[in-house]
Order: structure tokens, then C-alpha cells, then sequence
């Protein structure tokens, strides 16, 4: 409420003089006249009861939002449990109603209605536990057995991805290890050759003819890879051996192919999810990735539903 004209002209006056021309009663009556009025006891005591309602309100929807989340989280629970048991149940079935033998025959004849196979299969391997007790030792027998895999469906080329290159210092002892596992599955007159390759080591062959060829990639494979493919370009440019327009994505295709591997048909993942794990990316612009969910461990079914999945596919590569 504003204050009329005769008492704000009062008031100015009043102030002009110094406060002298009212009495502090009177200046207060000025004021009163526009001040509002004090609550009263029964609407406070009516706020309070409302306020209080708001909290009994907001504290038991809190508890039903808590309920709520716990309900959804245990039948969530219980979906994944329930879903990794019957999975794990039925691939232990299959397995074993459909078990290789350790027969190149068996894996053939699985494979041999497929109308396209990989040329180039690649795989991601883990070092459990960083390393200790055995994990060396199992990270080479799984190396070992889809070697094996992949010489009895027909697929030429195998490169294994390990990210902490933990086999590259092993690679003598890597191969001895497939060969082994080669010799067993085809006996020793009929086992096929392998080759063993590694960015920045001498090849291991174990004959000249063909057979199969194990590629061993990691990490540093790729920062390296791209980091002395552009050394070597930048050196070639300034010496004016090549000019800068003549380097083009396909040029650094070419040469990362050449140092590290040319691009996989298929990439499985024998984790229950797809994690590269610092695979290098620009050779997997167009290869088909295959992972299983709950899936735990290198297995044959599921390097055989990879196999099928990539039969299936259909790839539109554009114009």
C-alpha cells in the first residue's frame, strides 16, 4: 500500500525539519497506518501443520522412489543371473553333444556348409591376472588351439591381439608351442606349415610351403606404427624424395598394412562384451566383430557361431 499525498507530505516536511515537527508517537502512528498485519496464532499453527504434511509427504515418496529402485534392481538381478545360467548350461551342452575331438575332420565338416569363409581372422586375447602364476602359459595354449581352429576350417591367416605384447617376447617358445598343438591335431606327416610374424622381429617358419600364418599384434603396434610411419614420411619429404601432395590416406594405408597387418574379415571377442583394448583402429574400418554376451573363455562354439554370423553377413561397402 503507498502512502497518500497529505501524509507523504507530512512526512517530507517533518524530515525537512529535522524530525522535529512530529513526536516519535506520532511518526509511528504515520507508519503503522502502512504496515501489515502481525500473523495471527492460528495461521501459523495452520502453516505449521501444512509444512509438516509437505515433510511426511516428501519423506514417504522418497521411500516408495527407494523401493521402487530396489524392486526394478533385483528383477534385473535375477533377468542376468538367470540368463548367464542358461547360457552357460546350454553352451556346456552343445559343447559337449558337439565337441571336435581334436579332429580337423569334425571342424571341417562344421564349417563346410558355410558359403564364405574369413581370409584374415583376428582375435583378442588377455593376460589374466597381469601375468602371474600360469597366465603365460594358459595365453599360449588358447593361442595354440584357435590356431589349430583355423588351420582345420581353411583360414589362411590368423593375428592374435595381446595388449600388453607379452607373447612377442616369447615368440620362439610360441611357436614351438603351436606347432606342438598342430602336430597333434594333423599328425606329424600331414601338419601344416606356420609362420609366425611380429612387427620389428625376423619371421619364425616352419616350412616354406604354405600353411598358416600367426600374426602377433599389441598395443604398440599402433602408436609405434603410426609414429615411425610418419618419421619416415616427414624425413622423405624433406629430403624432396617424395612431395607432400603424394601422401594420401591411401599411401598410409598401404604402408601401416605393410608394418603392422593388412585389415581383418573378422574380429572376435571372447569377452561378454566388445573391448578392443587399444586394438589399433584403422585396420578395422570394415571388419565384422563378433562378441557373445556372458560369455567366459576361448571356446569352439563360439568361434564357430563367429564363423556362422560372418557367413551371414552382408557388407555394403558403397560406391
Amino acid at each position: 500500500m503507498s502512502f497518500t499525498t497529505k501524509d507523504t507530505k507530512l512526512y517530507r516536511e517533518d524530515e525537512k525539519s529535522g524530525h522535529r515537527r512530529l513526536r516519535p508517537e506520532q511518526r509511528e502512528a504515520l507508519a503503522k497506518n502502512y504496515l501489515p498485519e502481525p500473523p495471527s496464532r492460528e495461521r501459523s499453527s495452520s502453516r505449521a501443520k501444512t509444512q509438516s504434511h509437505f515433510g511426511v509427504r516428501r519423506l514417504v515418496k522418497a521411500q516408495i522412489y527407494t523401493l521402487l529402485y530396489l524392486f526394478v534392481h533385483a528383477i534385473f538381478s535375477l533377468y542376468i543371473r538367470i540368463r548367464s545360467g542358461y547360457r552357460a548350461v546350454s553352451s556346456r551342452v552343445v559343447s559337449i553333444l558337439r565337441h571336435h575331438y581334436n579332429s580337423p575332420e569334425y571342424i571341417a565338416r562344421d564349417v563346410a556348409t558355410l558359403p564364405r569363409l574369413p581370409n584374415h581372422l583376428s582375435i583378442i586375447l588377455t593376460l589374466e591376472n597381469g601375468g602371474k602364476g600360469d597366465a603365460l602359459e594358459k595365453l599360449v595354449n588358447e593361442v595354440s588351439e584357435v590356431a589349430a581352429w583355423c588351420a582345420a576350417a581353411g583360414i589362411p591367416t590368423l593375428s592374435v591381439y595381446e595388449k600388453t605384447g607379452v607373447l612377442k617376447r616369447y615368440m620362439s617358445q610360441t611357436h614351438r608351442s603351436v606347432c606342438q598343438r598342430l602336430k597333434v591335431w594333423f599328425g606329424k606327416h600331414q601338419v601344416p606349415s606356420l609362420a609366425l610374424f611380429a612387427r620389428g622381429a625376423p619371421a619364425i617358419r616352419s616350412h616354406h610351403r604354405q600353411g598358416l600364418d600367426l600374426i602377433l599384434v599389441s598395443e604398440d603396434d599402433g602408436r609405434e606404427a603410426m609414429v615411425d610411419l610418419t618419421r619416415v614420411l616427414t624425413e622423405m619429404v624433406q629430403k624432396e624424395k617424395i612431395a607432400a601432395d603424394d601422401i594420401t590416406a591411401d599411401v598410409i594405408d598401404n604402408e601401416l598394412s605393410e608394418a603392422v597387418m593388412r585389415e581383418p574379415d573378422l574380429l572376435i571377442s571372447f569377452e561378454p562384451y566388445v573391448d578392443l583394448q587399444g586394438y589399433p583402429p584403422w585396420v578395422i574400418r570394415l571388419t565384422e566383430i563378433y562378441c557373445a554376451p556372458d560369455n567366459q573363455g576361448v571356446g569352439y562354439q563360439l568361434f564357430l557361431q563367429a564363423l556362422r554370423k560372418f557367413a551371414q553377413a552382408t557388407f555394403k561397402l558403397g560406391k
